[in-house]
Parts: C-alpha cells; sequence; structure tokens
C-alpha cells in the first residue's frame, strides 16, 4: 500500500505548477435545468449547485481541473467539462495541469484544500494570491513531482471504499420493505423521548486549543463541527446523541454524534441510553420537520421550549414509539446509501 511517509515532500507554488483562470461572468439564474453542472464557491459536493442546459454558442469550460474557491478554499477536481460561477469576487479559479488525471486531481485539490481553508468571507482569495500559495506534494528519487505515487495513493483509497461497501452491502445487512404509510403516526412531547435536555457550554475562539476533539456549534453542515479542540477544562463533552441549533439561521438543524464532541452553547444535546444509531437519525429527521423554520435569530430554542415540542412518530398498538420500525427504515435509507456509494465507485474505477 502507498505510504505517504514513502517519499520526499517539496513546497510548491500553486502558481509553477498551474495555470490559473477564471470562467466567464455568468450566474446559476441565467440558466434553465439542464445537464451541464454548474459549479460556484460551495464547499460540498465538488461545488456543483445545480445542472444546467447551456447558453446557444457557449463554450463550456474544460473539465481535468481543479477548482478552487475564493471564498473558503474549497479545492475540487472537475472531470467533465462544466460552466463555471464567474464575474465577481466570489467567482471560482480554474487550476490546469496538462499532468493531471482524475487520480492526482483528487490528491492535489486535497492538498490545496488544506492550504487555503485560511480563506473566508472577511479574507477571501484571487486569482493572485491562489498562485502565490504552496502546496506540499510528494516527489521522485529524481527532484520530480511523483505523480505515479499520488495516482496509487488514490486509487488503492478507491479500492478500500469497494471492499467496505462490499461489506455493508453483505448477506447480513438486508433492507426489509416497510413504508412510512403503513404505521400509526402520533404526536409525542420530545421530553418524553429523550432525558432531560442539555445545553452545552460557551467557548470563545480566541480560547481555542488545538486538539482533535470536534467542537459542534450552531452551524447548518458538517454535523454542525466547526473546529477541532483540545479544551479538556471549562467544556461540556457528550457522545451518542442529538444536538439541536438553538438559534440563527441553522435553527432547529439536528445530527446525530456516535463520538465524543464538545457543546457550545448554541446547541443543546439530547440523548436516551437506549436508542441506536438508526432510531437516533429517524428522530433527527422527526424533530428537524418540527423546528426548523419555526425558530431563528430573535426567537431561539431554549431547553424548556424544546422539551414541550411535539415531534410525529410511528407507533405500536399500544401506543408507544415503534422504535424496531424506526430502525429498520434508517437501516434501509442506509444500505440504499451504501449501494449508491458503491455502484458510483465501481463504475467510476472501470474507466
Amino acid at each position: 500500500m502507498p505510504n505517504l511517509n514513502d517519499r520526499e515532500w517539496i513546497e510548491i507554488f500553486l502558481g509553477d505548477l498551474f495555470i490559473v483562470k477564471r470562467p466567464n461572468a455568468r450566474s446559476e439564474k441565467q440558466y434553465q435545468d439542464g445537464t451541464i453542472p454548474f459549479v460556484a464557491s460551495g464547499n460540498a459536493n465538488n461545488g456543483l449547485i445545480k445542472c444546467c442546459a447551456k447558453q446557444p454558442n457557449e463554450l463550456l469550460d474544460e473539465g481535468n481541473c481543479i477548482t478552487v474557491s475564493p471564498v473558503d478554499g474549497s479545492g475540487f477536481y472537475q472531470e467533465a467539462n462544466f460552466l463555471g460561477r464567474g464575474g465577481a469576487g466570489s467567482s471560482i479559479l480554474l487550476l490546469y495541469n496538462d499532468c493531471l488525471n482524475k487520480y492526482s486531481g483528487l490528491f492535489i485539490s486535497r492538498m490545496i484544500r488544506q492550504t487555503c481553508s485560511k480563506y473566508c468571507y472577511g479574507k477571501m482569495g484571487n486569482k493572485e494570491s491562489i498562485k502565490r500559495e504552496k502546496i506540499m506534494l510528494p516527489v521522485s528519487e529524481d527532484g520530480t513531482l511523483d505523480y505515479y505515487f499520488m495516482e496509487q495513493y488514490i486509487k488503492e483509497r478507491e479500492e478500500q471504499l469497494i471492499k467496505k461497501y462490499e461489506t455493508l452491502l453483505g448477506k447480513n445487512n438486508k433492507a426489509i420493505e416497510i413504508k412510512l404509510e403503513s404505521s400509526e403516526w402520533q404526536p409525542f412531547y420530545i421530553k418524553k423521548i429523550f432525558d432531560e435536555p442539555q445545553r452545552g457550554k460557551r467557548i470563545v475562539k480566541k480560547n481555542h486549543s488545538e486538539g482533535f476533539t470536534p467542537l459542534v456549534s450552531s452551524y447548518g453542515q458538517g454535523n454542525g463541527v466547526t473546529h477541532f479542540v483540545g479544551n479538556k477544562k471549562s467544556v461540556r463533552k457528550f457522545s451518542n446523541c442529538l444536538s439541536v441549533a438553538n438559534g440563527g439561521s441553522s435553527a432547529g438543524t439536528t445530527f446525530y454524534h456516535p463520538y465524543v464532541f464538545v457543546a457550545s452553547d448554541h446547541v443543546t444535546q439530547c440523548w436516551n441510553a437506549n436508542l441506536n444509531q438508526y432510531q437516533y437519525l429517524f428522530l433527527a429527521t422527526a424533530m428537524e420537520k418540527t423546528l426548523i423554520g419555526k425558530y431563528s435569530f430573535s426567537h431561539e430554542i431554549s431547553d424548556p421550549r424544546l422539551a414541550k415540542e411535539k415531534i410525529m412518530l410511528p407507533v405500536l398498538p399500544s401506543g408507544e414509539p415503534d422504535y424496531a420500525f424506526m430502525e429498520q427504515y434508517g437501516k434501509n435509507l442506509m444500505l440504499q446509501k451504501y449501494q449508491q456509494y458503491f455502484d458510483y465507485i465501481t463504475a467510476k474505477s472501470a474507466h
């Protein structure tokens, strides 16, 4: 297996490695729905925000490149031709190198993301600043960039994912067809499902210490994780529970955390020792259906308010929540996703 420690590494300017371009001025609002990826400065889904029909005689941005967001430094490899967001300060940047392919592109885009994650709305990148950024890359014995090593490293990770999904889709993990409408549903107070909700504790950014424990706050993506910290004192740690964002634009967003995390005062944990991951994930969705859109900056979710909220759940003939139904439904969704991931990876690796 290729090992990152098996090679010498050098620093290299992105401007020495790539030709850096900007897309033509365009916005996704100009386009009808279609099949062409529209790539903007988002930090998820490869920067894809929609698929569009191109304008008459419009030239697409060429694929086999890396796109970089000046807003947050997100780097993604784009295999196919696409439409890039251009014409403003948040216009993505296009990085071209004739030696690039899918695997080396995925490797290098990850290195770019690590270096350029310092960018934000208050300190955005641009064409010239990106050229001055340095990344670390492996080199061969003759001192040239080792593209073969990069390719083999990513291919090995791809093979590991295929084996992982094969295991998850094995004989002992089969879907049992059930439908949401096949069960009776009733409202339940959140306080009847979970132990007493507990809010996290305030921890200001200047007091963060470096570490590996996720810090969860009122953030609507990435499971609410905003930083990784090493703080051990004056923090509240939880695990195997749900976090609910209390306010702001993400108020009501609910995530499941099987790992230990530090909770800020912008989230509340909901815990029940008898629940498993599939039941937690089902309940997270049920809670979001009730909470999102109801609360905001000016109307936050206090712990007493949260306890008194009601969520709709499937029930047994006895009137108790049907946790077995929730578990199987959650397993079915996970198996569907595993199958999609498996099909996608095996199809891509076959090319």
